[in-house]
């Protein structure tokens, strides 16, 4: 029967999963929980990371939205980028100058950089963003701390209301340091399409932020699959992507969706989130709700 094809195929996804944790796992020691000093200087800073290890669902969509709307509600934002693509750095025309000023999250991971040290105010927006180049995929993924981004943020937790997160959609230490950084008082949002490969990017992203905080005996960080892409009229595909998701993680989904529309990519062709690009739009009306939703599962 389908049922018990797409049964078959979740355990066949979560088996893969579990050997690419153990591996995962391979990289970290076992340690003590260390005390939050976000906690201890009573600042709340609040981290959101955006990912999902299947790419093309809409991360870095979520992510220069959520901002723009929290940054025009008067929060300040502090937007990072961790992917080596570095779209999210190209919404605000930073690649070339980051590059060439040493500003990236190549110097915040590897080099010790501090927050304040490279992001770039966006005017006076509220908005600061921390850029990524692509030769953040040439680093050697074995110097990095897997707690060096939570630290960098822990000791920024006074300039900023919120902290946004832009996952490269790989399984390796820059996602785990994002997981780490929203692991106490945080969120990770899952952005899914529903078609045929939403299972295992999902379940892989799940799976990853368990066997990670629990390594390191952290708090496990919150958190929510948000359907993406969503058409006005759903295929036969796309229904039996929604039966998936709520059969094996019916308590986890946003209520929010974010429905399909031309204007998110003409929006991304003027480099600007769909809010600003057509805020009247289905998408821009979307994200609204969705920035709701997850100050509501910080508060």
């Amino acid at each position: 029967s389908a049922q018990s094809h797409r049964t078959a195929q979740y355990c066949a996804v979560l088996c893969y999963t579990g050997s690419v944790i153990q591996i995962a796992g391979a990289l970290f020691h076992l340690r003590g929980r260390p005390r939050s000093r976000r906690k201890q200087e009573g600042a709340f800073m609040r981290t959101i990371a955006i990912s999902n290890y299947k790419g093309g669902v809409g991360k870095t969509t979520t992510a220069v939205n959520l901002a723009a709307i929290y940054a025009s509600r008067g929060k300040r934002v502090l937007l990072i980028d961790l992917d080596p693509q570095a779209s999210a750095t190209d919404y605000y025309g930073l690649y070339d100058k980051a590059r060439s000023e040493g500003r990236t999250s190549v110097e915040l991971l590897y080099e010790g950089a501090s927050v304040a040290d490279i992001a770039y105010p966006c005017g006076d927006t509220g908005l600061s963003v921390i850029p990524s180049v692509i030769e953040l995929v040439d680093q050697n993924e074995l110097l990095l701390r897997e707690q060096r981004l939570k630290f960098a943020l822990d000791d920024a937790a006074e300039d900023f209301d919120i902290a946004i997160i832009d996952c490269s959609p790989v399984l390796k230490r820059l996602a785990f340091n994002a997981y780490l950084a929203a692991a106490e008082d945080g969120i990770i949002i899952i952005p899914v399409k529903l078609d045929s490969t939403v299972m295992r990017g999902t379940a892989l992203t799940v799976e990853a932020t368990r066997a990670i905080t629990e390594a390191l005996r952290l708090p496990r960080p919150k958190f929510r699959i948000l359907r993406t892409c969503v058409p006005g009229r759903m295929t036969n595909a796309e229904r039996t992507g929604a039966e998936v998701l709520d059969r094996y993680f019916p308590d986890v989904m946003f209520d929010t969706v974010i429905h399909a529309s031309s204007k998110v990519c003409e929006g991304s062709w003027q480099w600007q989130p769909v809010t600003s690009f057509e805020p009247g739009s289905r998408p821009a009306k979307d994200y609204a709700a969705l920035a709701e939703e997850v100050f509501h599962e910080l508060a």
